[in-house]
């Protein structure tokens, strides 16, 4: 007897998706997505990313992938709804002290829960907000979890995110503890998703190569994707740089796509992730500088390459 299909209809899908690749800039946007109006505080699921990832390397059925998926954000809004498994750890994005309404979060744990939870914010029209990594790059999947889903794709110059990316390790993730990126081990050489193709590559590079690599594997994907979906409904495509300078115009930009506005909350956290801000040139030359030093001419030459699609991609963006 064959097995039917898994089925799973998420009764929360009125979501947006802050998504980027590694340092894109979704640490200085999500959170004043989620002061605006109707929009629930920051999600972020790790597991999410990984499942899809790992779907996307057919690690995982489909079908598997997508039914977990659909529980698994119904289950994490609804928990948040009714207080259980808030963050309370002051500082981090998700911490129900960074929230816009700290108060109103603590109380939901005195609420009944139950279905007419559910039923109330499917009503009020709740927007509910989740940080994702490799969104766009991943959205052929995303589109067949939910077609509903709304995507805030942010993207960075390539020289920033490999610099970012750099300070924090990720040229030497196999030895970091807390990593959360998927890795792979064949025979001796273990290294992250980036190299399936070219494992034995890994461990010969230097460190800098190896955060190029992985920076302009994802970036090459998710411009592809970019290119595809530029003109989806869904989907909308903000440049770092020009939201932290312009903040306003892209807040408002966000607002019309989401069909809300700012809450009495945005101006301060908006304050808080210091937009709109001004951008030091020199900063950009020193990270170029550092960059150019500590990689080979072959890997700098191939970033530098990109960073001309980028700004192709950035004009277009800013001049739709």
């Amino acid at each position: 007897m064959k097995i039917p299909t898994l089925y799973k209809k998420n009764y929360f899908d009125n979501v947006v998706i802050v998504t980027g690749s590694l340092n894109s800039g979704k640490s200085m946007v999500a959170p004043i997505v989620s002061s605006l109006n109707k929009v629930e505080h920051l999600r972020k699921l790790i597991e999410v990313d990984q499942v899809l990832h790992l779907t996307n390397l057919k690690k995982i059925k489909r079908e598997v992938a997508y039914f977990f998926i659909r529980h698994y954000l119904d289950k994490s809004f609804y928990e948040q709804l009714i207080g259980r498994n808030l963050n309370y750890r002051a500082g981090d994005e998700t911490s129900i002290f960074t929230a816009k309404n700290p108060i109103e979060l603590k109380k939901r744990a005195f609420l009944k829960r139950g279905e007419h939870v559910i039923k109330k914010h499917v009503k009020d029209k709740t927007i509910f907000c989740m940080d994702t990594h490799d969104g766009m790059m991943l959205f052929h999947l995303w589109r067949e979890v939910n077609k509903k889903f709304k995507f805030i794709n942010i993207f960075r110059n390539p020289i920033d995110t490999v610099n970012g990316c750099f300070n924090v390790g990720q040229g030497r993730i196999e030895n970091i503890l807390f990593n959360e990126i998927i890795m792979f081990k064949k025979n001796k050489n273990i290294f992250p998703l980036y190299y399936l193709k070219n494992y034995k590559e890994y461990p010969k590079k230097n460190t800098m190569d190896r955060v190029i690599d992985e920076v302009l594997f994802c970036l090459k994907k998710e411009n592809l994707n970019y290119k595809k979906y530029k003109n989806d409904k869904n989907c909308l495509f903000i440049e770092n740089e020009d939201f932290a300078v312009n903040s306003d115009r892209n807040i408002s930009e966000i607002c019309k796509f989401l069909k809300t506005k700012r809450s009495n909350f945005t101006k301060k956290i908006m304050k808080r992730e210091n937009c709109p801000r001004e951008i030091d040139p020199k900063v950009y030359q020193e990270k170029l500088k550092k960059i150019k030093f500590l990689s080979t001419k072959k890997s700098f030459q191939k970033l530098l390459d990109f960073e001309k699609v980028f700004k192709k991609r950035k004009f277009d963006t800013l001049n739709k």
